[in-house]
C-alpha cells in the first residue's frame, strides 16, 4: 500500500515538474522576444533622434528637458509614462494598454 502511495506522489511530482519546465521555456521565449523588441525600439529611437537633431537643430538638453516635462505629466517624476485606460468601442469596458500617445487630443 505504501508503495502505491509513493508511486502516486512521484507521478504527481513528475507532472508538476513537467508543467514547471514548460512554463519556464515559454517565459524564457517571451523574455527573449521582449529583449529583441527593446533592442529594435532603441535602434529606431536612436535613428529618429539623429534625424530630428540633424534636420531641426534640437540639442541634447532640449530632449532631456522634454523628457522631464513628459515624465511629470502624470504627477510623478519616475521615468515612466502612465497611460490612461482605453475604452473598447464594442463593449465600453476599460482595456489596459502601455502605448504612449503621440498626440494629445483635445
Amino acid at each position: 500500500m505504501w508503495d502505491i502511495f509513493q508511486e502516486i506522489r512521484l507521478n504527481d511530482q513528475s507532472a508538476r515538474q513537467a508543467d514547471s519546465d514548460s512554463t519556464l521555456r515559454r517565459t524564457s521565449l517571451d523574455l527573449d522576444d521582449l529583449a529583441r523588441q527593446i533592442r529594435k525600439m532603441a535602434l529606431v529611437n536612436q535613428a529618429l533622434y539623429e534625424l530630428l537633431k540633424e534636420r531641426t537643430g534640437i540639442s541634447d538638453e532640449d530632449l532631456r528637458r522634454r523628457i522631464r516635462e513628459i515624465d511629470v505629466r502624470d504627477g510623478t517624476a519616475d521615468g515612466r509614462v502612465a497611460a490612461s485606460p482605453l475604452r473598447c468601442p464594442k463593449c465600453q469596458s476599460e482595456v489596459e494598454h502601455y502605448l504612449v500617445r503621440l498626440v494629445e487630443l483635445p
